[in-house]
């Protein structure tokens, strides 16, 4: 019997996946991580027509990434993602990306929820047919803590352009890092390439629309980093913290 608890597939990176050090962003991580569970997903017959026929659709509430080696331009790497059957109405999928040689250089820890697109709620016992596939228990995470920075700066208002959006009509989660990214200071940004961060996502913006975007410095337990939220309509929209 064939398994298909996980799923790989083998990338080369090109122009679009890297910053101006053709080492890889962080966007473009979250949506190697995106683009597996919906190809994992897809594979099994549980595409976007599998959903809709269900009045279902998978949202991301979570997401959490650490770089051990950033992959750069032209590397060929290899992804595996590895889902775990949900739990309190969370499906954790785990992403590995490897070198050719087996080396180790990312890893991505999203908790998507499942909803119910008429009722707007999330669906706590999933269909056995959606479920099955999907290992018990995945043992390994990342924090989803997001600690806060204690004073904020505005970095102005960002909208939710053509090239943000996906087609759902709100911005993509993955892009949410290259707001992140040009709304912190460049002297940050020049430090080098982002290691680690945990991003919550709490209100969808969609096409169209604006957040005003702030940002401050914060402590984890692992070090310094920095904080950045979007708000709209006086709600925030996303936070997340990240470490350089």
């Amino acid at each position: 019997m064939q398994d298909h608890s996980t799923y790989t597939e083998q990338i080369t990176l090109d122009e679009g996946d890297v910053d101006y050090r053709g080492l890889m962003r962080p966007s473009a991580l979250l949506r190697c991580a995106e683009h597996m569970a919906t190809a994992h997903a897809w594979g099994l017959g549980m595409d976007k027509a599998f959903y809709s026929a269900r009045h279902m659709v998978y949202l991301v509430g979570r997401q959490a990434f650490q770089f051990y080696r950033v992959p750069a331009m032209r590397e060929t790497v290899t992804l595996t993602t590895y889902p775990e059957k949900t739990h309190r109405g969370a499906n954790k999928r785990v992403l590995v990306v490897r070198s050719l040689e087996g080396e180790e250089l990312a890893r991505v820890d999203t908790r998507w929820t499942l909803v119910d697109t008429d009722a707007g709620k999330i669906i706590r016992h999933i269909p056995e047919e959606m479920d099955r596939y999907w290992s018990d228990t995945i043992d390994w995470e990342l924090s989803l803590q997001v600690p806060k920075a204690a004073q904020l700066t505005s970095a102005g208002v960002r909208q939710a352009a053509y090239s943000l959006c996906d087609t759902n009509r709100h911005i993509n989660n993955a892009a949410y890092l290259d707001v992140v990214c040009d709304a912190l200071p460049a002297d940050v940004m020049a430090q080098g390439s982002m290691q680690y961060a945990v991003i919550k996502y709490h209100r969808q913006v969609p096409m169209g629309e604006e957040m005003e975007l702030f940002y401050g410095p914060a402590e984890s337990e692992a070090g310094p980093g920095w904080y950045v939220t979007g708000r709209r309509e006086d709600k925030a929209a996303f936070e997340l913290f990240c470490r350089f």
